[in-house]
């Protein structure tokens, strides 16, 4: 159930990938991120589009050394840090997005606690990506 009381329904949509890095789920994304009912699946879809477009930029380098390795995907736990590194990306946009979405009163309380949940997201999303190119979280460099 959404934020307003309206029922979610799951969307059994699949956004394919690259043919290395997984497939995304819509539904998946649905359910293991709490999205509102409110937001329009073309809205879902353009925004997960985008964060996988991302990532996958982001990742670049780190795909061409597994392939150079010989590795034709990414194994289960890299395939479930390269999934969170998208759907937090997608959620992140989303969160800024939702006072546009609804025009209720609860809406003008959600957008000013809305930058800092979307750049909570956001530092999700970079951390799974840091994961997978083999850095840690916080990186120095000495100039």
């Amino acid at each position: 159930m959404s934020f307003g009381g309206k029922p979610t329904s799951f969307v059994e949509r699949t956004i394919e990938n690259d043919g290395f890095w997984p497939d995304l789920s819509v539904s998946e994304f649905q359910k293991g991120y709490r999205l509102p009912a409110e937001y329009l699946v073309d809205m879902l879809v353009a925004e997960l589009t985008t964060a996988l477009v991302e990532v996958n930029a982001d990742l670049d380098r780190r795909k061409a050394a597994l392939l150079a390795e010989g590795t034709t995907g990414p194994g289960p736990f890299q395939a479930a840090i390269y999934k969170r590194a998208v759907y937090c990306r997608a959620k992140a946009s989303l969160l800024t997005q939702f006072a546009t979405v609804t025009r209720r009163e609860s809406a003008e309380n959600t957008g000013k606690e809305l930058p800092e949940r979307a750049e909570t997201f956001l530092a999700f999303s970079q951390q799974a990506v840091r994961t997978l190119q083999g850095r840690s979280r916080i990186t120095a460099v000495l100039l």
